[in-house]
C-alpha cells in the first residue's frame, strides 16, 4: 500500500518535503548475500535512519501523473529540456527495449557520455528495467576506462556520438556498443538508440526492483591508484539520496544546478537522485563555466547550487560584481568533495552574499554529514545524516570522547555493499563499521570537523602532522588562491611537509614570505620545509588533490627532488 510518508529531519525540523513523497513502508530485510572468494557473505543492514523505499518505476510514474509538464532536466549546453511526462515515456520504452535486446534484470550495462539529457534517460531507464548501470567517467585516463569495462564485463555499452574521438577503441570484450545522439532529434541514423526506441514497446514496465537488487556500480576517483568499483542496492541508492533531501530540505519547488560528471557519486547523491525523489528540476551543465555560472543561476532561477572548493576558489580568484541579492531564488550553495578552509568560506560569503552549506560524503558511504541551511557552523561538515551512524574511533577501536580526534567509522543502510572486482568476485564493504580514512572530531552539539586523512598524515621525526592543517594555513594568506600539502622524504626526519600554492591572478609572493606566514601561525615543527608556487594545484577529475602529480612537481624542483 502506498502511503504519504512524513519524516522529520535529523535536526528535529519538519522537512519542506514532508508528505510529498509516496513511499513503501515495510520492514527492513535483515541481510543480503554477496558472492565473494569464499562463497556467500552475509552483510547485515543497519536499522539506522528511515525505512522509506520507493522503486524508480513507481517514482517516475507518480511524477508523470502529478506533474507531467514540469521540467525534470534542463541542459544549458544542449539548449534542451525534458519533462517528467516525456522522461517517463522514454525510459519506459528504453526498459522494454533492453528486454527485447536480451538484457535481463541483474545484467550490467556501461554508459559513456558527457553530461546531457540522454545519459540520464539511459540511467533511469536501465534502473527501471532492473539492470545494473555502470556510469563511466570520460575524464579519467583511458587505461582506467579499459580497466573498468574489463571488470564490469557489461552486456551492452551505450555511448554518446557527441564524445570527441571513438571510445570503442577502449573495448575489452565482445559486448555490443549502441550509440546515441539527441533524444529529440527529428531524424537519426538507423542504429541510433533513440531511432530504435521509436519502435520499442510503450507497455508498462513489468519489473519493480526490490530493495536488495543491485542498482549501480560507481567507481572511486582513483586519487592514488586505480579506481575501485562500489556496488549499491536499490535501497542504498534511495537512502543515500533521501539523506540530503532530508538535511537540505529539498522539495519539488527546488531547481538544482550541477556541472560535475554524472558518473561521480556526489552528483548522484546531491542532485540527480534528489531530483527524482522529490520531483524537483535539475539543471545539468556539461562542465563548470566561470563565465556562465551566475547566468545559469539567474536564468534558471536556481534554488540550490552545487559547489566544490575548487569552484569556490576560482570564483574568489576572479570575482565578479554579483551578489545574492541579484539571485533572489537562490537558497544556498553547497561545498563538498574536499575540505573548504574557514577563511575561503567566510571570504566567499562576504564577497557574494551567498551562504555556503558544507557537506561531506564518499563513494562507499554516500552523504555522511551535512550542515542544515538554517543551522550552520563554519569549519564543520555538519551533523551525521538521516540514514547513517557515525563513530569516531582510536587506533584500538575505542570511541573517543567529544572534542578528541578519531577515525570516522560509519554504518547505515545507504552504504555500498561491496567492491566490484568482476562478476564472480565481490569484496564486501563492512556494513557495521566502514573506515573511510578521514580523521575528525565532534563537538558537544554533534557537529563534525575534519582534521585530516589518516593516510595523509606526515610523520616528521616520529611526530604526526596533518597535511590539511598546513594547507589551511597557506590558504589564509591573502594572495593564495589554492593550496595543497605533501609529505616528502628527508634524510634526517624521515619525512617533512612541503606546501604547494597557486596565487591569485597578478600576484607575486616570494617563498620566504609564505614560509614566514606559516611560522606566524603554526608551531615550529609543522612549518613546511618549502613552499612551491605552481600555476595550478593539480586535482583529479573529481576535484581532489592529485598527490602523484604533486610528487612529480616536487621531483622537478632543482636541488630538491633528487
Amino acid at each position: 500500500m502506498l502511503l504519504g510518508h512524513l519524516f522529520p529531519g535529523r535536526d528535529g525540523r519538519r522537512s519542506r518535503h514532508s508528505g510529498l513523497l509516496s513511499v513503501f513502508l515495510s520492514g527492513f530485510y535483515s541481510s543480503l548475500d554477496v558472492a565473494a572468494d569464499d562463497g556467500a557473505v552475509s552483510l547485515p543492514v543497519s536499522d539506522q535512519g528511515s525505512n522509506a523505499y520507493t522503486d524508480v518505476n513507481t517514482l517516475l510514474e507518480q511524477h508523470a501523473g502529478r506533474r507531467p509538464d514540469k521540467i525534470v532536466v534542463e541542459s544549458p549546453d544542449q539548449g534542451a529540456r525534458i519533462t517528467y511526462g516525456e522522461l517517463e515515456a522514454l525510459t519506459r520504452r528504453f526498459a522494454n527495449f533492453l528486454a527485447d535486446e536480451g538484457v535481463r534484470p541483474g545484467d550490467r550495462i556501461s554508459l559513456i557520455s558527457d553530461n546531457g539529457i540522454e545519459p540520464l534517460i539511459v540511467l533511469w531507464g536501465a534502473l527501471r528495467a532492473g539492470v545494473i548501470v555502470n556510469p563511466v567517467n570520460v575524464e579519467i585516463r583511458e587505461k582506467h576506462v579499459s580497466q573498468i569495462l574489463h571488470d564490469v564485463a557489461p552486456t551492452a555499452v551505450f555511448w554518446s556520438r557527441e564524445l570527441p574521438g571513438d571510445p570503442r577503441a577502449l573495448a575489452t570484450g565482445g559486448a555490443p556498443w549502441i550509440p546515441f545522439g539527441r533524444w529529440n532529434a527529428p531524424s537519426a541514423p538507423a542504429d541510433d538508440l533513440f531511432a530504435r526506441l521509436r519502435d520499442a514497446s510503450p507497455a508498462p514496465v513489468a519489473t519493480r526492483p526490490a530493495r536488495n537488487d543491485w542498482s549501480l556500480i560507481d567507481y572511486t576517483s582513483g586519487t592514488t591508484d586505480a579506481p575501485k568499483g562500489a556496488i549499491w542496492t536499490h535501497e542504498a541508492y534511495y537512502a543515500m539520496c533521501e539523506s540530503p533531501v532530508d538535511r537540505l530540505e529539498i522539495g519539488p519547488d527546488d531547481t538544482i544546478l550541477d556541472y560535475r560528471h554524472f558518473s561521480w557519486s556526489s552528483p548522484q547523491i546531491l542532485s540527480i537522485g534528489p531530483t527524482m525523489l522529490t520531483g524537483a528540476t535539475l539543471v545539468l551543465a556539461r562542465k563548470f563555466s566561470q563565465a556562465r555560472f551566475f547566468d545559469w543561476l539567474r536564468d534558471y532561477r536556481v534554488t540550490v547550487a552545487v559547489g566544490i572548493p575548487t569552484v569556490i576558489n576560482m570564483l574568489l580568484a576572479r570575482p565578479v560584481s554579483v551578489t545574492g541579492a541579484d539571485l533572489p531564488a537562490l537558497r544556498f550553495m553547497t561545498s563538498s568533495t574536499a575540505p573548504l578552509s574557514v577563511d575561503k568560506h567566510l571570504e566567499f560569503e562576504k564577497t557574494y552574499g551567498i551562504p555556503i552549506v558544507q557537506l561531506a560524503g564518499g563513494t562507499e558511504t554516500g552523504f555522511m554529514c551535512g550542515n542544515h541551511p538554517g543551522a550552520r557552523k563554519h569549519g564543520s561538515i555538519g551533523r551525521p545524516t538521516l540514514n547513517l551512524r557515525l563513530r569516531l574511533l582510536d587506533d584500538a577501536g575505542r570511541e573517543v570522547p567529544r572534542g578528541q580526534q578519531g577515525e570516522m567509522v560509519v554504518s547505515g543502510r545507504q552504504l555500498a555493499s561491496a567492491y566490484w572486482h568482476g562478476p564472480d568476485k565481490l569484496v564486501p564493504i563492512p556494513q557495521d563499521g566502514f573506515r573511510n580514512g578521514d580523521l575528525a572530531r565532534q563537538d558537544e552539539e554533534g557537529y563534525v570537523y575534519i582534521t585530516g586523512r589518516k593516510k595523509d598524515i606526515i610523520i616528521k621525526g616520529g611526530v604526526n602532522i596533518a597535511s590539511l592543517e598546513i594547507t589551511n594555513c597557506l590558504l589564509e594568506h591573502a594572495d593564495v588562491a589554492d593550496a595543497g600539502t605533501l609529505g616528502v622524504k628527508d634524510e634526517i626526519y624521515g619525512e617533512v611537509p612541503v606546501g604547494f600554492v597557486a596565487l591569485r591572478p597578478g600576484r607575486s609572493v616570494p617563498e620566504a614570505t609564505l614560509l614566514d606566514h606559516c611560522r606566524a601561525k603554526l608551531v615550529a615543527f609543522k612549518v613546511p620545509a618549502a613552499v612551491v608556487v605552481v600555476d595550478a594545484v593539480p586535482k583529479n577529475a573529481n576535484g581532489k588533490l592529485d598527490r602523484d602529480a604533486l610528487a612529480a612537481v616536487w621531483q622537478r624542483q632543482p636541488q630538491r627532488g633528487a
